[in-house]
């Protein structure tokens, strides 16, 4: 194994046992338990999952990325940036105008999500398109 890989094993054990901390033993200075459970767990598990499926295929001789992959994603990259951009500036001006104060963490969270399903739907679709 690659010292990159040990060091992100590590890093997603030590992701996943904060978020377990967090569940069980519910600290009085985080403020969402759960959200922050939830988000450092998966974190975690990502990480774990996505490093040993990389080895994985590494050691059985499978190549899983070309040039055309570092295109795709250049592309799907920008589309992203572009859209949450928009979404951003519409929600901001929105959110001004009508004088809405709103906690962060769910508009955070939801532009965190919209950022990583629609980079991950332009990859798909550009993968298709090249």
């Amino acid at each position: 194994m690659k010292a990159q890989e040990i060091i992100s094993l590590i890093f997603g054990t030590v992701l996943f046992t904060m978020g377990t901390y967090v569940m069980v033993y519910e600290p009085a200075w985080v403020s969402s338990i759960y959200g922050a459970a939830a988000g450092l767990i998966g974190a975690g598990i990502a990480l774990v999952a996505i490093t040993l499926w990389n080895y994985m295929n590494r050691k059985s001789g499978i190549i899983k990325e070309d040039e055309r992959d570092y295109r795709i994603a250049e592309k799907a990259s920008f589309r992203t940036f572009q859209i949450i951009f928009i979404i951003q500036g519409f929600l901001l001006a929105v959110l001004g105008i009508i004088n809405i104060q709103l906690p962060a963490q769910p508009v955070v969270a939801t532009l965190f999500a919209i950022t990583g399903i629609s980079y991950m739907g332009f990859f798909q679709w550009y993968r298709k398109q090249m």
